[in-house]
């Protein structure tokens, strides 16, 4: 007989395999904005009852992907230019924040640095093999890492919450625009340039150009 224990972690397995499922095709686009989906399809896809499938599509919506309409289903949410502006706005005040305490704290610069480049790899080696759901996630996690640099335990919640929606937006630049991805990383190169010398305002300055000609947006800030 199975322990409780196991039983708990197998039930937090199926839920994260449910999560996952849906996530990354809604983060890929495969997925559509306003495509409606069922507890029931995901379950029968990956061989799961409703329950993890439910728990998961709760998380999702906690997540800003998906709108749950009890009986019906869920739909995939929609991003249009104010919201993409919105998640940028506060992806920049959160990013540049951190960038000042890691200014504060030069002794850690050594180790973020090394991680940002690992990350920077991750997504040269993504985009060269075509993965482009592998390549937003990288890209993500270089700026999730500098966040982390703030060592706030609101501020981590708040940004790990945007996570997939983030993601999101990193993905469908990729897909929009494949030649802008080179230009991009080398851009990520320039901003953990700067972190390491601990130029703060040009990391403000090359992070606001960045997200904004990425992203096709006019001043966020």
């Amino acid at each position: 007989m199975q322990s409780s224990s196991g039983s708990r972690n197998a039930g937090h397995s199926a839920v994260d395999r449910a999560y996952t499922h849906v996530a990354d095709a809604i983060i890929s686009g495969a997925l559509a904005a306003s495509a409606l989906i069922t507890e029931g399809d995901v379950a029968a896809t990956l061989g799961l009852s409703r329950t993890p499938v439910r728990e998961a599509f709760l998380s999702l919506e906690s997540a800003g992907l998906l709108r749950l309409f009890p009986k019906k289903g869920a739909i995939v949410t929609a991003v249009d230019d104010i919201e993409t502006a919105e998640l940028l706005q506060v992806r920049i005040l959160l990013e540049t924040k951190a960038v000042q305490l890691l200014g504060e704290r030069p002794a850690q610069i050594d180790a973020v640095d090394a991680e940002l480049r690992a990350l920077i790899q991750a997504q040269t080696d993504a985009a060269a093999a075509g993965d482009l759901l592998a390549y937003a996630r990288a890209d993500h996690r270089f700026h999730a890492r500098i966040v982390d640099g703030t060592h706030n335990s609101v501020i981590d919640d708040i940004y790990a919450r945007l996570g997939p929606r983030l993601e999101r937006l990193v993905h469908r630049v990729a897909a929009r625009d494949p030649e802008s991805i080179d230009r991009l990383i080398i851009e990520h190169r320039l901003l953990a340039d700067h972190l390491r010398v601990g130029d703060t305002a040009a990391y403000d300055v090359a992070l606001r150009a960045h997200v904004e000609s990425g992203h096709r947006l006019a001043r966020l800030l």
